[in-house]
């Protein structure tokens, strides 16, 4: 009788180490794809933030001009301002037509986290943070902050802060007409500051 229980016993531990086995190969197989997963789902939580203008703008893997005006729009999750421009721009067709037509625009999320590859003169791959570094000077780092790039991805205008639909439309037609080219990135700003207050 002993040996019958011994018997059963160690059958049973041998199945149970046998399956265990295999659920362990399962498991580290899934694990691999959760992880895949996982890279897909983070490179993609940016594209939460401009929910309702994947129209608009581009994913962000990848920026290039794409025989357009290079815009980066650094904004952050809770901004008001932030959430303020994105609303204009889904209200304002004018608005919403001109950066469709003439601009790759780029809606940066720095509250998270990817890297980008840079496909302009010199490719490079920059961490979120590492690209707000690069593109924006503003020391106090406002959101939302526009980048306007020039097809080598160099900046020709940093706009830092909110503008209302119209000062915004002002803007990105003095950059649609590249007004700007062979123009210093003070004199660029010194035109465009006349040109707002202007509108007042």
């Amino acid at each position: 009788m002993k040996k019958k229980i011994f018997s059963s016993v160690l059958f049973v531990s041998l199945l149970l180490c046998i399956n265990g086995c295999d659920n362990e190969e399962v498991k580290v197989s899934s694990g691999t794809n959760l992880t895949q997963e996982h890279i897909q789902q983070a490179e993609n939580l940016d594209k939460k933030s401009y929910q309702g203008l994947e129209d608009v703008f581009l994913d962000t893997k990848t920026i290039t001009a794409n025989d357009r005006i290079p815009l980066l729009i650094f904004g952050k999750n809770n901004c008001t301002y932030c959430e303020k421009l994105k609303t204009d721009i889904k209200e304002d067709s004018q608005l919403k037509n001109l950066l469709q037509q003439y601009f790759a625009p780029y809606y940066i999320n720095v509250s998270y986290s990817k890297i980008h590859h840079l496909e302009f003169d010199k490719p490079s791959s920059l961490s979120t943070s590492d690209l707000m570094d690069t593109y924006v000077t503003s020391p106090l780092r406002p959101t939302p902050t526009l980048v306007f790039l020039n097809d080598k991805g160099t900046t020709t205008y940093e706009l830092p802060g909110y503008l209302p639909p119209k000062e915004m439309r002002k803007v990105l037609e003095y950059m649609r007409e590249r007004q700007w080219q062979n123009k210093s990135n003070a004199t660029i700003a010194s035109e465009i500051d006349t040109l707002l207050r202007s509108s007042h």
